[in-house]
């Protein structure tokens, strides 16, 4: 399987359906608790605004980062994944600051 990083952009097997997501969790924390990734939800039906929290993404895919909807999968699923590619530098750093903004930080 393919390592998991920062900015990666898969579809993941969830109960009652595939999610696509984009990981933000921190390399060096990965590497440290192994086991599971933490991860921000992508609408790719289109149906989403940006805003302060979400954020539009044209590559790998096109979509809106929903950073308020964080999700903590096991490596095995994304085993069970499609890895679709990476999000653009500058890209993430919007991502950055709409995770900043949820989290308060």
């Amino acid at each position: 399987m393919r390592q998991l990083k920062r900015g990666q952009v898969w579809t993941v097997p969830t109960v009652g359906r595939d999610r696509t997501v984009v990981i933000v969790q921190n390399d060096h924390v990965a590497e440290l608790h192994p086991g599971a990734v933490l991860c921000a939800l992508i609408d790719t039906t289109g149906d989403r605004r940006e805003s302060l929290v979400t954020v539009r993404v044209t590559v790998p895919l096109r979509g809106v980062v929903l950073a308020p909807d964080l999700y903590n999968f096991r490596h095995s699923r994304f085993e069970q994944g499609k890895y679709h590619g990476d999000v653009p530098d500058e890209q993430m750093e919007r991502v950055d600051i709409a995770l900043r903004a949820v989290l308060s930080l």
